[in-house]
């Protein structure tokens, strides 16, 4: 099988499968006794899935991220329950992505009047960039193309709409800087 000019493992096929039709749906990983062994099974499964994949502490249950094939994350980052990733997103280490957390990699055109929305297509994907050291709050969404900076911290419930300094609070809709963590 081949996914945009790269050959796909049959680890990854398998991989894959697995993830959605079995691992995505079993409980999160904080309930108790078969919390943890549901979570360990939805890490070996990005681990074969995903670009690269250091030690990952969380992968909890309907986490959706397309093939996953491009998708890089280090080590002791989790992401939270519902979570949707795009396919060519980098997770760096340390990170925590909370529950219903939303990344996008693109929008739909809208710019040519003589045309419905709907027929228009899609502008180009971007790619979003998640350094080393960032939380993520509840329901979060970033839009296409953010590169949060290392120790950010995004507020529940925020829209990136743009980029920030490192080691900023930010929060809102859309989002702003609350104060900076060097302060």
């Amino acid at each position: 099988m081949r996914v945009k000019g790269k050959h796909f493992k049959l680890s990854a096929i398998f991989a894959l499968i697995l993830y959605y039709g079995f691992a995505y749906w079993l409980p999160n990983s904080y309930l108790p006794f078969i919390g943890p062994i549901c979570n360990k099974l939805r890490i070996w499964c990005v681990k074969h899935i995903f670009q690269h994949c250091g030690k990952i502490r969380t992968i909890n249950r309907g986490v959706y991220f397309h093939s996953g094939t491009k998708i890089s994350m280090g080590d002791n980052s989790g992401i939270g329950a519902h979570a949707e990733i795009p396919n060519d997103t980098q997770i760096g280490a340390n990170v925590m992505i909370s529950r219903n957390v939303f990344i996008l990699h693109r929008n739909h055109r809208y710019d040519l009047l003589d045309r419905p929305i709907i027929e228009q297509g899609y502008y180009e994907a971007k790619q979003t960039v998640i350094e080393d050291d960032v939380w993520i709050g509840l329901r979060s969404i970033l839009t296409p193309g953010r590169h949060v900076q290392k120790g950010t911290i995004v507020a529940m419930g925020s829209v990136l709409t743009k980029d920030f300094p490192p080691y900023s609070v930010v929060g809102g809709n859309p989002a702003k800087v609350i104060k900076s963590r060097n302060d």
